[in-house]
């Protein structure tokens, strides 16, 4: 891929922040559309950290390497790779791999944090859709969700998991537990 960041230092600069706010979305959308991360998290700036960076403006894609991190407020995410798609100016998927993907945020200060794992974890923005792949585990409290992969429909708020053949997928809910004083 050919680095092409001396065409406009305004807009590489645009792209770029566009590419981290896409990769974010990614993750900021795995579990619920109507539950977010911390209020604040969204006002705190974005950071992404990389052995190395690269983005084409002439294919809109962006590729990070090595150690990927990418954080805002309580949301972070690692990575060994993340590649970023724009098509027309506008944020279209993100692709992110490692060993495993790991993916975590505060969706409110009275819920547990979100833990998502995954070789390979992957965003489509036209299709609203998460896809976890490759021993993909989801996580908030004591709750976990694993299966060969799993996809997360944000506009029907679905979550569905299947397995190779041979294996399961397997889904655990703790019980609520007593409150203090309560019947």
């Amino acid at each position: 891929m050919k680095n092409v960041w001396n065409y406009s230092p305004l807009y590489a600069v645009s792209m770029h922040r566009l590419a981290l706010e896409g990769s974010l979305l990614c993750w900021l959308l795995l579990l619920s559309i109507d539950v977010w991360a911390l209020p604040d998290d969204r006002q705190q700036p974005i950071r992404l950290e990389a052995d190395s960076g690269e983005l084409d403006q002439k294919t809109g894609i962006s590729v990070y390497r090595g150690n990927v991190v990418i954080s805002q407020g309580s949301m972070r995410m690692e990575a060994a790779t993340a590649t970023i798609y724009f098509k027309d100016g506008r944020f279209e998927r993100m692709e992110a791999v490692g060993k495993p993907v790991q993916l975590r945020y505060k969706p409110s200060v009275d819920k547990p944090e979100i833990q998502g794992y995954g070789q390979r974890v992957e965003y489509n923005a036209s299709t609203a859709r998460v896809v976890m792949t490759i021993n993909a585990k989801v996580i908030q409290g004591k709750d976990s969700f694993t299966g060969d992969r799993i996809e997360y429909d944000l506009t029907k708020d679905q979550v569905k998991a299947n397995s190779d053949k041979g294996k399961r997928i397997e889904f655990i809910i703790q019980p609520e537990t007593a409150k203090v004083g309560g019947p």
